[in-house]
């Protein structure tokens, strides 16, 4: 097996890993809103879109930082 490959099977199970931990997670942050069904839902996907969104954009600067 490449390195890569073996690097990418890393990566992905962290990523699935992490993803199932996030979105417990959200569910006890939310659990207080004022949403049912499909706003409930909605409210999950954009806290979960705007957490990995500010998780890469921390990672990235740290990227640009020590170049």
């Amino acid at each position: 097996m490449s390195k890569m490959k073996e690097i990418d099977e890393i990566a992905q199970g962290i990523a699935d890993v992490t993803k199932e931990l996030m979105e417990d997670s959200i569910d006890w942050q939310i659990a207080d809103q004022p949403v049912n069904g499909d706003e409930y839902k909605e409210l999950h996907d954009m806290v979960m879109f705007l957490a990995i969104e500010k998780m890469y954009m921390s990672t990235k600067r740290k990227y640009y930082e020590y170049d």
